[in-house]
């Protein structure tokens, strides 16, 4: 079976919603920036996503996934054929709660817009910190470390993902005690 079409036409949460029974390859084009990716599906999870021809860490993965829910433009199609999970390790992310959490943290983060940290601040992580327990903690945790912190900016361009998705965390890590703004 294939499906193609926009998502203009037929948005995100109601594609994946179509295909998540399947087994198959979704191909995206078209996209911000002039990349493409494909999202590998498979009983219900995805597997691994890879965009312009290199397979993307859980992090990158998971702000792709937000910018497809905050209704990025992209054509598709999705063809259903068997496969070999391509990436080492699989995501193995069950689609129904990928789905609730990108669209809750994209809801979320709309809300807190205007209370975003500036990008050109920079944070430090604080001794409350433990930069195992998230997956942005691990990744952004050496930049926050060092003596002069990070902004927000620095770690959107060293991690490749989105200024906004960047500033969202450190908005969260902020009310939790996480980070600090540096001296």
């Amino acid at each position: 079976m294939e499906l193609s079409g926009n998502l203009k036409e037929l948005d995100f949460a109601q594609l994946v919603a179509l295909i998540a029974n399947m087994e198959g390859v979704l191909e995206l084009w078209n996209l911000p920036r002039r990349r493409s990716a494909q999202l590998f599906i498979k009983r219900k999870k995805l597997r691994c996503v890879r965009m312009n021809g290199v397979f993307l860490d859980p992090l990158q993965a998971k702000a792709l996934m937000a910018e497809l829910a905050a209704g990025a433009p992209a054509a598709f199609e999705f063809t259903a054929k068997p496969f070999r999970t391509p990436c080492e390790p699989p995501l193995n992310w069950p689609l129904d709660k990928l789905l609730l959490t990108v669209f809750t943290q994209y809801d979320e983060r709309q809300r807190y817009l205007d209370r975003l940290p500036d990008p050109d601040r920079r944070f430090r992580l604080t001794p409350l910190a433990n930069p195992d327990g998230s997956l942005f903690l691990r990744a952004a945790g050496p930049l926050l470390l060092r003596d002069e912190g990070a902004t927000a900016r620095e770690i959107a361009h060293d991690l490749r993902l989105p200024l906004d998705q960047v500033r969202y965390y450190l908005h969260k890590l902020l009310q939790r005690d996480k980070v600090e703004p540096a001296k």
